[in-house]
């Protein structure tokens, strides 16, 4: 059969015409005729013991008929530690066409794709190589076809597999029928790398039908279907029965979606509504390649997942002179079902045993949720925001055994006032409260049950004038937290958190090449255990965070220099009665610099960096520095 599909796929390159589609689509690797631009990016991060680089290149070319592109992604990571540990992937593709004319074009692709992780985990090392021929045609102006086929080097966890791989895209873009208009993409992918075997299967169908000026329908369909076939460790038992190293684990995920949205963009001149009705489902198969009877027992079974989700939601939207606000209503149910697959030759009692543990797993879910936001513009200087949100939800567990049934109730309301008091200064008062709480069903977790209640009270101003802006603001918030049965369960507290805020961020302006420029905050916050019958705390814990970023900037051109310091500082008090007594003390003080060019938006070089004095808890004295680089060349 391969050979077949093999035979046909290269009598389709030889044989039709092709012309680029006029529209990009993320899903598609090889129907993209969109303007590329090229693009070289670099990126390099030292923090703490963390370093991080990484690079993109986008290069695209077209001279006469031949067109090229060539796109590179490198992320490395390496963390300094006893244990230290290094991440690298990377992604290269290039390819290739000739156009013979306006219908008809052949290509190359060539994929190298690389993972390595230094950590002992379930996979570490995995590389992908392939060489691929292609065809793009259009069999009419709006339809595009890609078949390709080629070869593939797939390894994983020193496993080798060598093998054909085939398939094709395709893009049908606003074909009209009747009154609908068809926008539709496909894309077929099978990598037949034996003993392994790894496809795709993705279709995406939008019909949309403008019944009138305001009013339209539009029906979405997609299919997905992705399989990947994975190695991992075989034991021993099985490893010498079937003579291999690794085995072999396939997991298939199968999802569809069917969705109608309506969309009545005018309504009585002051509203629009969307209504959205959504069906999907979805299942997972997974299956072990080499499975042995003398390793009899409830993990010798494989699993599937079905599950099931219907969404219905509404948005309408009002605009009027003074008001503009939105209110959106959600309501989603969701099954989850856990299946064991038969094994032939296994006890009966080892299935039960499997199938009752998968079960406990089988979910329901029902959540609702509304929201409303709105500005009104009170008068000329004068507005006022509003937020609301509320959710609610429903998580039942059929299993007689699972205890995870629970009833979750959301709710968080936001009021800010906005004053402007003149062209250069305006003033604002924000209030935000939120109330969370959680109980379940049965007594075996009841012990969890707590209520979660959030005042947050911020104020401050924007000032813009001619050489110095500035913005502040300050912030009080008290998170209380208390559970319902923390008598019967000690190991259970109630607890509050409350803390203060204060931020600065201020630009002067000395002349148009000199500015002085400072960020900074501080935050002092305090930890406590909470009786809230008579509404009282006693502080277990404080906290004093203090940044500051001050910093001179000098412009020159395209280009600009700042030099500057970083000073933070943590300290943390524990309690002795009402007394604090100071428990660590960590001091960073850091010189900076920052070097930044940029030219007509296509080209930027930023390089900052700090060199930090440490001070932990008088005891402790160390230097670290920290580095950050990044080229963007759009060329």
């Amino acid at each position: 059969m391969i050979k077949t599909a093999a035979i046909s796929l290269i009598i389709l390159f030889l044989t039709v015409p092709f012309t680029y589609s006029q529209d990009q689509l993320d899903s598609l690797e090889l129907i993209q005729t969109a303007v590329h631009l090229n693009l070289l990016s670099s990126k390099f991060d030292k923090q703490l013991n963390t370093f991080n680089l990484r690079s993109i290149l986008d290069y695209n070319q077209k001279i006469d008929n031949l067109y090229f592109n060539l796109n590179e992604n490198y992320n490395s990571t390496y963390i300094r530690s006893f244990d230290a540990s290094t991440r690298n992937e990377h992604l290269l593709n290039a390819s290739g066409s000739y156009s013979f004319n306006s219908f008809y074009n052949v290509g190359l692709l060539v994929d190298n794709n690389i993972y390595s992780d230094s950590r002992q985990i379930e996979i570490n090392q995995a590389s992908l190589s392939s060489l691929t021929l292609f065809s793009q045609f259009n069999p009419f102006d709006k339809l595009s076809i890609a078949p390709y086929i080629g070869y593939e080097n797939n390894q994983q966890v020193g496993e080798s597999d060598n093998g054909l791989v085939y398939g094709g895209e395709g893009f049908l873009n606003n074909y009209n029928i009747s009154d609908f208009n068809l926008l539709s993409e496909f894309k077929f992918k099978n990598e037949g790398i034996s003993p392994r075997k790894n496809s795709l299967s993705y279709l995406n169908l939008n019909l949309t039908n403008n019944i009138e000026k305001d009013f339209s329908n539009i029906i979405n369909f997609q299919y997905f279907q992705n399989r990947k076939d994975f190695y991992f460790q075989a034991d021993s038992v099985t490893a010498k029965q079937f003579n291999i190293i690794n085995n072999i684990q396939s997991r298939i995920e199968t999802n569809n979606v069917l969705q109608d949205n309506l969309i009545y963009g005018k309504f009585l001149n002051i509203f629009a509504l969307n209504l959205t009705g959504r069906v999907s489902w979805r299942t997972v198969d997974r299956d072990t390649r080499y499975r042995t009877l003398a390793l009899a027992s409830p993990s010798i079974f494989d699993t599937k997942i079905n599950e099931m989700r219907i969404e219905l939601e509404s948005i309408t939207d009002y605009h009027s002179e003074n008001f503009e606000g939105s209110f959106r209503l959600n309501y989603s149910e969701r099954d989850e079902k856990h299946l064991t697959k038969p094994f032939p030759g296994v006890s009966q009692n080892f299935f039960d045993e499997r199938s009752d543990q998968e079960s406990m797993k089988n979910n329901i879910s029902k959540r609702i949720t509304a929201s409303l936001i709105g500005s009104w513009h009170l008068s000329s200087s004068d507005e006022l925001n509003f937020s609301f949100y509320q959710n609610k939800l429903r998580y039942d567990t059929p299993s007689l055994d699972n205890y995870d049934d629970r009833d979750e109730l959301l709710s968080i309301v936001r009021l800010k006032y906005v004053k402007h008091l003149n062209s250069f200064f305006d003033v604002f008062a924000n209030v935000e409260g939120t109330f969370n709480h959680i109980v379940y069903i049965f007594a075996e977790e009841s012990s969890n049950n707590n209520v979660n209640r959030i005042l947050k009270l911020t104020s401050g101003g924007y000032y813009f004038g001619k050489n110095i802006s500035s913005m502040n603001s300050f912030d009080v918030s008290a998170n209380y937290t208390v559970y319902d049965f923390e008598d019967l369960t000690p190991n259970y507290r109630s607890f509050s958190f409350r803390q203060f805020t204060a931020t600065d961020s201020s630009r002067i302006k000395f002349d148009s090449r000199l500015y002085f420029v400072h960020y900074g905050y501080i935050k002092l916050s305090e930890q406590g255990d909470l009786k809230w019958a008579s509404f009282s705390t006693h502080p277990t814990r404080f906290l004093q965070e203090i940044y500051s970023e001050p910093k001179f900037v000098l412009n020159y051109g395209v280009s600009y220099l700042s030099l500057g310091m970083r000073i933070y500082s943590l300290k943390t008090y524990n309690y002795q009665g009402i007394i604090k007594i100071i428990d660590s003390k960590y001091v960073s003080l850091a010189p900076l610099t920052e070097v930044s060019f940029f030219m007509n938006n296509s080209l930027r070089i930023n390089i900052l960096g700090w060199y930090e004095f440490i001070n932990i808890s008088d005891q402790t004295y160390k230097q670290q520095a920290n580095l950050s680089m990044m080229v963007n060349w759009n060329f």
